[in-house]
């Protein structure tokens, strides 16, 4: 049995169309999942020429940089 893998995980708040939602991000294999109401909605990477959406649903151009940012000043 493999031992578990620890996982950078942590919270985010942002305001989108004036409501305030809550987020989880979490670092996985140079990638991070972000998480809405215990669901991986979307996944951001760091590919060399800035941050870019890889995979899930379709984030504003806005929460992505916000998101972006976010994990940026966390590390």
């Amino acid at each position: 049995m493999e031992p578990e893998q620890e996982l950078n995980s942590f919270p985010y708040d942002a305001m989108v169309a004036g409501k305030e939602h809550h987020y989880r991000l979490t670092e996985n294999e140079g990638s991070f999942g972000v998480e809405q109401d215990g669901v991986v909605i979307a996944t951001v990477q760091n590919v060399g020429r800035g941050w870019k959406q890889t995979s899930g649903v379709p984030l504003s151009e806005e929460l992505l940089k916000s998101i972006c940012a976010h994990i940026q000043s966390h590390h």
